[in-house]
């Protein structure tokens, strides 16, 4: 890597040279782990994450632009490293902590959502530098080659997190092992970075008291419900299916409570039912600025909210407000990842318009499509800042 750090500097080539810069301090990064952590990874491990970062910007002299299938190999292993990262901090907070429990489907799912959340971040960041380099006139850092390949980036993601998922996370024992070890040397250090996520704080209540069982918050909340319920069964007469099943999902969400409880006042909070019943509202009402792409995204972060809170209460899944809250922000972007590289799919296979719009041409698609990765994004933390705000403070 330093030999290509070389020849950015000798060609002047500024993404080179951050790149390369990049990726040889980061191949840094394990030793400084096991020297101030204590914290021992295998050499394989590391082998892989360094050769990770060799590829990827090797690829920058050239390969990406001329060997077609080189893109597709970097993203690949760059999402199995992603992958395996992601299950080796989750296993070794679970195995740390009474506090999380994370079943084996639920970590199959997890590292798929986390890789794939993670590529469209990914992608976020090359949007928002090649945007920054052309308003300020300078040479991208990061480059994106067309619809396609960010499309096909985010599909090999998929596939590099389903083989790390089926494959790598069981050769991976002896790093989650010592990464527990490290976290139980330094439990008692409130500066610890995966304390909050790793345990309850004393100031915030746990996800067990997100269930409400207030009246007024009961009869807000089925107004709601019911509200949804109608749009549903009108959707189904219409014979709008497409937009009757999502809203039947919210639905049946929101439901798990009362009937688990047995007790109609045992209801999510109003307010976060309101959120994914927002753009219903928007579509039923004909006013589009509330069926926008920012407030369906918030929409989903919303179900992605619930569903870590259900996934807590009713099943053997533990997690603390904080993890919830990374997992909402990362699955509402993975979430946003999954639609696209389905509408594509699709329309590629049974000749749709869902992504591939013929009246725009393929950069004004790409543009509009990474629009909507920065709101899926943004609304993932404003999903989460507002449970830390209203749901869960005392």
């Amino acid at each position: 890597m330093l030999a290509i750090l070389a020849v950015g500097l000798y060609t002047r080539n500024v993404g080179i040279v951050v790149n390369a810069a990049i990726a040889f301090a980061t191949t840094l990064v394990p030793a400084i782990i096991e020297r101030d952590l204590r914290i021992e990874l295998d050499a394989r491990f590391t082998l892989w994450i360094t050769l990770a970062l060799f590829l990827h910007t090797l690829g920058l002299l050239g390969f990406y632009g001329e060997v077609w299938w080189y893109d597709r190999l970097t993203h690949t292993l760059s999402a199995a490293v992603v992958a395996t990262v992601g299950y080796v901090v989750a296993r070794a907070i679970d195995d740390h902590s009474t506090a999380v429990v994370l079943t084996d489907r639920f970590l199959f799912v997890y590292v798929l959502v986390f890789t794939l959340g993670l590529g469209v971040l990914w992608e976020i960041l090359e949007f928002g530098t090649a945007l920054g380099a052309r308003l300020l006139g300078f040479e991208p850092i990061l480059t994106q080659y067309g619809l396609t390949d960010t499309l096909g980036d985010l599909l090999f993601d998929t596939v590099g997190a389903v083989v790390a998922a089926t494959v790598a996370t069981e050769r991976v024992s002896s790093v989650v092992a010592s990464l527990r070890r490290g976290l139980d040397r330094h439990d008692a250090d409130d500066d610890t970075p995966l304390r909050s996520i790793a345990h309850e704080r004393p100031d915030v209540d746990s996800l067990d008291a997100v269930v409400r069982y207030e009246r007024a918050n009961a009869r807000r909340s089925w107004v709601v419900v019911g509200f949804l319920a109608l749009v549903t069964v009108g959707a189904v007469a219409a014979g709008a299916i497409l937009f009757a099943a999502p809203v039947a999902v919210v639905v049946a969400l929101a439901l798990v409570p009362t009937v688990a409880y047995r007790d109609r006042r045992a209801t999510l909070p109003w307010q976060l039912l309101v959120l994914p019943a927002l753009p219903v509202f928007g579509g039923v009402a004909a006013q589009p600025w509330l069926a926008a792409t920012p407030l369906i995204y918030v929409a989903v972060a919303a179900v992605a909210l619930t569903v870590a809170v259900e996934l807590h209460l009713f099943t053997a899944v533990r997690m603390t407000p904080t993890f919830a809250v990374l997992f909402v922000v990362v699955a509402t972007m993975a979430a946003a990842g999954l639609w696209a590289v389905g509408r594509w799919l699709v329309d590629l296979t049974l000749g749709t318009h869902l992504l591939l719009d013929p009246t725009l041409t393929s950069d004004e698609i790409e543009t509009r499509l990474m629009w909507e990765f920065v709101y899926a994004a943004a609304a993932g933390l404003f999903a989460g800042a507002l449970f830390e705000w209203r749901f869960r403070r005392s």
